[in-house]
């Protein structure tokens, strides 16, 4: 095959096809390699497993497969050869089809990084909310925290408001058949902490030790679980044990003994500014969020059909890892959601061009605005990234982030982005 006879025809979206034809000569040695490796699976009566003679395996293999073997050993050359001769710059691997067999004729894609346009970037602007912190939201917070510092005792009477109940407890459906998702044992809440289905806690009141009690309550018709919104539950209750509960008051001898603040005002003003810092953190997420929505809207690039493709793949990959490190497989979740395999896959498609619309936008902009960062910027970013771990962790990691190095590339990449979002969100 000589890569300069090769019929290449530029395409839209980045697409290079290249037709490439391979004489007898061209081919043999590949197909020679493609017997050898195909004759360790094939056994002929009188020959040892790998000694059959090549004329016998070519007899008793699947031509099909003869074929794809030939072609996997033809291909690293021939990518090699084109791209070297035709200058082409791939993004991902390259796509390959046969067109005939005799001569061998291949049909190989190529996908470039296609035209990126970002039309008026520099109008896109992204409102900043300042965060509103009231004094009850720091008072709760102080509250839920004092509540972490509580002691217990146990009492032989009946629960009152602000006490303590163990209890175990399951739901039934108005068929009255149990849901397993309503069951709890040993559960402990505190009367008056709101922290269960609206009217639970109160019919806790009044009951002690070994008694039991049922009472129906309707779940909120907004509740995330959306086989239960809206849907009435009776529940059963036995209580297991009753606690009286002390709760700290903040004081400064408490703030300085527990808490290790100078003084009750002092860890006020702490929790005050940490929630501040949470919310700023929140918005500043929300800010980044839109901005990544206009700025992908405002790209304009045609995506090759292979590259769309590689994305979903990416993507569907992903989700089933998350899913394994939850004990689940793809096929469970979609009994699961009650969702069809198209349906989700339409779903993915999308996602990955939105995915890869945004990457060509955002590269785009870094190249067009010659944003860079410097080799000190950069291993001051990495010695911070490393500093919280472990000294014999951080060895093997500052080696995975040495110059050159993909993970060094990629965190790269990572602080050129963050520059982007600052010239757009801190101006």
């Amino acid at each position: 095959m000589n890569a300069k006879d090769a019929k290449i025809e530029r395409l839209e979206a980045g697409r290079i096809a290249c037709t490439v034809s391979f004489s007898a000569e061209e081919k043999a040695p590949a197909e020679e390699k493609a017997l050898r490796e195909l004759g360790t699976r094939v056994s002929a009566k009188g020959f040892r497993p790998g000694k059959v003679p090549q004329e016998i395996v070519r007899e008793k293999v699947d031509p099909t497969a003869l074929l794809e073997e030939t072609i996997r050993h033809l291909l690293p050359g021939t990518f090699e050869s084109l791209i070297r001769e035709h200058g082409i710059q791939p993004i991902i691997h390259p796509h390959v089809e046969a067109v005939s067999k005799n001569p061998l004729t291949l049909r190989v894609t190529f996908v470039e990084r296609p035209e990126v346009k970002v039309k008026g970037a520099g109008k896109i602007t992204v409102e900043k909310k300042e965060p509103k912190l009231e004094k009850k939201d720091v008072d709760r917070m102080i509250e839920y925290i004092l509540r972490k510092q509580k002691k217990t005792h146990v009492v032989e009477r009946a629960a009152k408001q602000g006490d303590q109940v163990t209890m175990d407890f399951r739901g039934e459906g108005a068929d009255g058949k149990e849901i397993p998702e309503i069951r709890a044992n040993g559960y402990q809440v505190i009367i008056g902490s709101k922290t269960l289905l609206p009217g639970f806690e109160e019919k806790l009141v009044g009951l002690a030790r070994g008694q039991e009690t049922s009472f129906s309550l309707t779940f909120p018709e907004k509740y995330h679980a959306e086989h239960l919104a809206n849907k009435p539950v009776t529940f059963h209750v036995n209580v297991r044990q009753v606690e009286e509960v002390e709760q700290p008051d903040l004081t400064d001898a408490f703030a300085q003994k527990e808490l290790r603040m100078d003084s009750a005002q002092a860890f006020r003003e702490h929790v005050r500014k940490s929630m501040l810092q949470q919310e700023e953190d929140i918005e500043r997420k929300r800010r980044e969020q839109e901005l990544f929505d206009l700025l992908r809207k405002a790209t304009a690039v045609s995506l090759a059909p292979e590259l769309l493709a590689e994305e979903t793949r990416a993507l569907i990959e992903e989700f089933r890892s998350q899913l394994t490190q939850q004990n689940m497989q793809l096929e469970d979740w979609l009994a699961r959601q009650k969702r069809k395999p198209e349906e989700v896959q339409k779903d993915f498609e999308e996602r990955a061009k939105h995915r890869l619309t945004l990457r060509f936008g955002i590269q785009k902009l870094i190249e067009e605005r010659k944003i860079t960062v410097s080799e000190a910027e950069m291993q001051a970013a990495i010695e911070a990234m490393l500093s919280s771990l472990p000294e014999d962790q951080k060895k093997e990691m500052a080696d995975a982030y040495a110059p050159g190095q993909n993970a060094y590339e990629q965190f790269k990449w990572q602080k050129q982005v963050e520059k982007l979002i600052g010239s757009f969100l801190d101006t």
